[in-house]
């Protein structure tokens, strides 16, 4: 029990300084290890004290140099770090302390104590301690419980910025500023993980400073063979502090393509990969280990090439011990050095392939929780590179590269990822080292998010994934965070806990314990599992099987179970009868439902292994969850158990999901309102007539109408990257997934359908600005490919990510993608409602419904050409919607000339619409060329012999809009399906005219 007599030393005012160091030193040892003690020492108003003392200690430090006592200053260190050390001890009592301690300022009197000038080095090193124990049991409550909210913890300012950017750049020559250059990077790495906090710190210093210790870690171990300038550079971090730089950039540039770009074009990892030219002009260094190949003085590269390089008339090869796989992967085929002009101005691709190839052999050499710090890193920055590949479309140069950064992440990378989920799944904790014991639970319950991180975009990787046994060890994982564990028990107390009066200080009340951290760790273990699965099974069919063969259906059911709504209130009175299966945090749910989207992508899942585990009720209810998140997620499930196929759609629709449905779509949430939306469309496709009427009538035609419309903006372009001209239009595919619906039989439900290849460049869907060189057609479509392909040969770093930001964080180019998507989804809402046998009947339900005159109005406007297109494009081409909205446009016309004579009829009386329809005969994607044919076939089409005059009629009209030319000039199309619908088209107007 902590004594009445040291209590009040340290709150008297008048108390000596020597008296109060004496009690806090007598408190910090009572309360170590005794979270009663802790919790009777924060309601006796001992915060507010602390605080006090450690403010006080701090301004009478800052004015040392007009004081000569240097006992009175010993005195003020010392009572300042023992005030610090009390907190740091209540802060290691968890989430049950945060609340007290932020309600006294504890954050802004260690940050005080920390902008001190002349504090001690055991001072900072203590507020650093205790700043780290805080956010860490603040972290505890941000992940936690659902429905207890976190206070909020606003750490980072332009004030304690430039504080911990001084203590990062300081001289590491002691180990207290090794120490503390740990310290800041781990508090940074655990508390920066909102979005505010993330950009202060990437467009301060932090993140650059943070890179630039990374570099000079990279020189000093010699991993590069750099030849420049380090004096601008800061001191080289400590080995041991290299895994938190690196996961203080993981925590900064997570979910942020532009936060990716900036750490790796930052200007000390940029000169780590750029040739300082030495003044003798000697290029000998070209062949460092930089570029991956070995010198010609003989040495080891910093990985094997993938191609080799050579040299006047030799060729070095870079062959290596450490990585014998590689060796498989040397070309055949001699390719030159390159130029000086080729290094220094190749672009963004050799540098960032050189990072990728550098991250990697860190990742090799290190070990555990290190290891995957590493890998993580790497993974955040080969996706933000792969989205600039897809962005450049069908540029060779960047496909190339690609394919061999792919190729050391299938041979080098996955293998380990999947070492460490395979460990993790054994769980063996082989140290008795404290420490090395909280890194191996910390391994255990990031492996898989690692692994998932890593695979999560690309095919190969996910293969690799499986080879090496990932379906098997993530699916061990996540069995066993449902086995029932051994809680750590807080001591027994005689007294029940009472409700505290209100009118007790913030400082003085306890926050809420939260979930044990026994708890959280199974529930970080589960979220996990359940995101690599997901990562796996986003593809392949086979892999979704092979899922289901290891017996987790079951539990991913299960990952979908929410606490129940007291249960916050019931752990603090009953805190030992939580346990791994009464339910789920908010994030376990959104990763279960992210497995279940995956899952739902196979036909034949969805008709036995998912419907006998009965995913739809989870699901459902999850739809009328309190967090918008959470509802979210499910929607997006439903995307896939809505489908035509799916045996459980009548019974979701006899529940009633129809109006929940369609109360998400009028949400001012875009992202529900696009997904809800995308829902509806799969829900009404191929169902009766009744539900297709209902689902109009719960939606509303002038929502409809409105969503069809769109908000009609003109989005100023963004930036274009060195001078050249870009459309600044973003228009990628709506939620990045789609269902082909002329092919329902598809294994894969909300992707697109795979038309072959899947190289790079094959893939232009949401490519740039595409026209004909013989036209004067431009398409809308991605921002980020669009300024890729007007990269000046000079590669500029800056004006490059000026374009990232613009696309990412333009507020108004980011609601112009919204609207683009919900008009598309809303278009094809419009054409499956025209699908099946009720064609006839839904088409004129539509059109007594919304009006002929406005229906065609909207389809006509969707293929004209958008307006002020010159002052878009700036010159005389014309810019027309994104090919997303065309092809639902001309699908819609083709739904029409599908109907009843009478509506072929009408439509042909369209001819503003026909003149509009015409020059996406010559569109440069082919599905809208298929279908544009298509629909000259329905309109030519012969329905019987009362039709045959109308028939022809429709022809006439047909060729006197110029639609029968074009037809006709379209037989040596490209493509063979198009060129086999020309065919039947000629063949039918030969027969009509």
């Amino acid at each position: 029990m902590v004594s009445a007599p040291s209590l009040q030393a340290i709150q008297t005012p008048g108390a000596s300084v020597g008296d109060q160091i004496s009690a806090l030193k007598e408190v910090k040892n009572d309360i170590v290890g005794h979270e009663q003690r802790k919790e009777l020492l924060v309601k006796s108003g001992i915060v507010d004290t602390l605080v006090g003392i450690l403010s006080a200690a701090s301004k009478a430090t800052g004015k040392r140099r007009s004081s000569n006592n240097s006992v009175s200053q010993t005195q003020e260190d010392e009572v300042g770090l023992q005030a610090t050390l009390v907190l740091g001890t209540l802060a290691n009592g968890g989430a049950a302390f945060v609340a007290p301690l932020l309600a006294g300022g504890t954050p802004k009197a260690l940050l005080d104590t920390l902008s001190t000038a002349n504090a001690s080095p055991k001072l900072i090193t203590a507020a650093l301690q205790t700043l780290k124990s805080l956010v860490t049991s603040w972290k505890r409550i941000e992940v936690g419980l659902d429905g207890q909210d976190s206070d909020t913890l606003e750490l980072f300012s332009q004030g304690s910025n430039d504080v911990f950017f001084a203590i990062l750049r300081q001289p590491t020559s002691t180990p207290a500023t090794k120490q503390q250059l740990r310290l800041v990077a781990d508090i940074i790495a655990i508390s920066a993980s909102n979005e505010s906090a993330k950009s202060v710190l990437a467009h301060s210093n932090i993140l650059e400073t943070l890179a630039a210790l990374m570099a000079a870690h990279a020189i000093a171990s010699k991993h590069v063979d750099y030849h420049g300038d380090i004096s601008h550079l800061p001191s080289p971090p400590p080995e041991q502090a290299l895994p938190s730089i690196m996961s203080a950039i993981c925590t900064i540039i997570a979910g942020s393509t532009y936060h990716v770009h900036r750490f790796f074009l930052a200007a000390p990892i940029r000169e780590l990969f750029t040739n300082i030219w030495p003044a003798n002009g000697d290029q000998r260094h070209l062949f460092g280990a930089r570029y991956g190949f070995a010198p010609p003085g003989g040495g080891e590269p910093l990985l094997p090439p993938l191609h080799v390089p050579a040299y006047g008339t030799t060729t070095y090869y870079g062959g290596s011990r450490a990585f014998p796989a590689m060796a498989s992967l040397q070309p055949q085929e001699r390719r030159g050095m390159p130029s000086v002009n080729q290094v220094i101005q190749g672009g963004d691709a050799d540098h960032a392939n050189a990072v990728c190839s550098w991250l990697l052999v860190l990742a090799r050499s290190m070990r555990g929780h290190d290891r995957l710090v590493a890998l993580r890193l790497l993974a955040l920055v080969n996706n933000a590179i792969d989205a600039d590949v897809m962005a450049a479309g069908h540029r060779s140069e960047y496909v190339q590269k690609a394919k061999e950064r792919e190729k050391q992440m299938v041979l080098l990378a996955v293998p380990l990822a999947v070492t460490l989920v395979r460990t993790a799944s054994e769980g063996k904790v082989t140290t008795s080292s404290l420490r090395e014991q909280q890194d191996s639970r910390l391994a255990k319950e990031e492996a898989c998010e690692v692994l998932a991180l890593l695979i999560r975009e690309c095919k190969e990787l996910q293969v690799a994934a499986v080879d090496a046994g990932a379906i098997k060890h993530a699916s061990s994982v996540l069995k066993k965070s449902f086995d029932n564990v051994p809680l750590a028990k807080p001591m027994w107390s005689a007294k029940s806990a009472a409700a505290e009066p209100a009118d007790v200080p913030y400082s003085c009340k306890m926050g809420g314990r939260g979930l044990p951290a026994e708890i959280l760790h199974a529930m970080r273990c589960r979220q996990d599992a359940l995101e690599a699965l997901a990562a796996i099974a986003s593809k392949e069919d086979i892999h979704r099987k092979a899922i289901v063969e290891a017996g987790v259906v079951s539990c991913i059911i299960d990952s979908l179970k929410p606490y129940p709504a007291d249960f916050a209130q019931k752990l603090i009175t009953n805190r030992g009868q939580v346990g791994p299966k009464d339910g789920n945090t908010t994030a376990v749910i959104l990763a279960a439902c992210h497995m279940a989207k995956t899952m739902s992508r196979s036909v034949s899942l969805l008709r036995t292994s998912l419907i006998d585990a009965g995913i739809a009720k989870p699901i459902s209810q999850l739809l009328l969850h309190h967090d918008l998140a959470v509802q979210l997620a499910a929607t997006d499930v439903c995307i896939n158990i809505l489908s035509e196929f799916s045996p459980m759609r009548d019974d979701m629709i006899a529940e009633g999901i129809v109006k929940t449905l369609t109360e998400h779509a009028r949400s001012n949430s875009p992202a529900l309102r696009l997904s809800s939306l995308w829902a509806l469309k799969h829900l009404v496709l191929s169902t009766t007539k009744e539900v297709k009427v209902n689902a109009l009538e719960e939606l509303g035609t002038g929502w409809l109408v409105a969503a069809i419309q769109g908000e009609q903006r003109e989005v100023a372009p963004a930036p274009p990257i060195g001078g050249g001209v870009s459309v600044g239009l973003s228009t990628p595919n709506a939620a990045g997934e789609q269902v082909d619906l002329l092919n329902p039989s598809s294994m894969d439900v909300d992707e697109p359908a795979d038309d072959g290849d899947e190289d790079y460049e094959d893939e232009d869907e949401d490519g740039e600005v595409m026209y004909d060189e013989s036209s004067s057609t431009h398409y809308q479509a991605s921002q980020l490919r669009s300024t890729l392909s007007n990269l000046p040969p000079a590669f500029n770093s800056n004006s490059y990510l000026s374009s990232v930001r613009e696309i990412e964080q333009n507020p108004a180019l980011q609601a112009k993608r919204d609207d683009v998507a919900v008009q598309e989804q809303a278009l094809d809402f419009v054409r499956n409602l025209l699908t099946g046998d009720d064609c006839a009947y839904m088409t004129d339900h539509l059109l007594t419904q919304i009006g002929s005159a406005k229906i065609f109005e909207m389809l006509t406007t969707k293929l004209l050409p958008l307006p002020n297109s010159n002052r878009l494009t700036g010159s005389s081409r014309l810019v027309y919607n994104p090919i997303e909205i065309v092809l639902s446009t001309v699908h819609i016309i083709n739904h029409f000339a599908n109907a009843l004579p009478r509506h072929k009829q009408l439509l042909i009386a369209q001819k503003s619409l026909l003149q509009a329809w015409l020059p996406h005969f010559s569109h440069v994607d082919r599905k809208v060329r298929v279908m544009s044919v298509w629909a000259v076939n329905s309109l030519t089409w012969i329905e019987d012999d009362s039709d045959r005059k109308e028939a022809r009629q429709r022809a006439l009209e047909l060729r006197a809009v110029g639609i029968e030319g074009i037809v006709k000039s379209m037989a040596n199309d490209l493509d063979l399906d198009v060129k086999e619908r020309v065919k039947t088209s000629v063949r039918q107007f030969d027969l009509l005219l």
